[in-house]
């Protein structure tokens, strides 16, 4: 009856899988600082809290990033981009 919980999930060793088995890329978002009109609404949308506005009034992405992307999908400027991280 409860053997459905000792069955190996069909998404086990996902995370870090791309297509075809290739290991998906470490990303992080990157602010365009020209573009940026210092909304905060990607400081409102960062779950991990790790965009600021700085004192010029622009965002800034601090160290911990997890690449979620969040912030890319809210930002009304397009000023913030993922980028791949070696």
């Amino acid at each position: 009856m409860a053997g459905f919980l000792f069955r190996r999930n069909k998404a086990d060793g996902y995370p870090g899988k791309g297509f075809f088995d290739k290991p998906e890329p470490e990303r992080r978002a990157k602010v365009n600082r020209a573009l940026c009109k210092g909304c905060g609404d990607c400081c409102s949308a960062c779950y991990y809290r790790r965009i600021r506005i700085d004192g010029k009034g622009r965002a800034h992405v601090r160290g911990g990033c997890s690449g979620c992307a969040a912030c890319m999908n809210v930002c009304p400027s397009g000023a913030i981009t993922m980028i791949d991280i070696d």
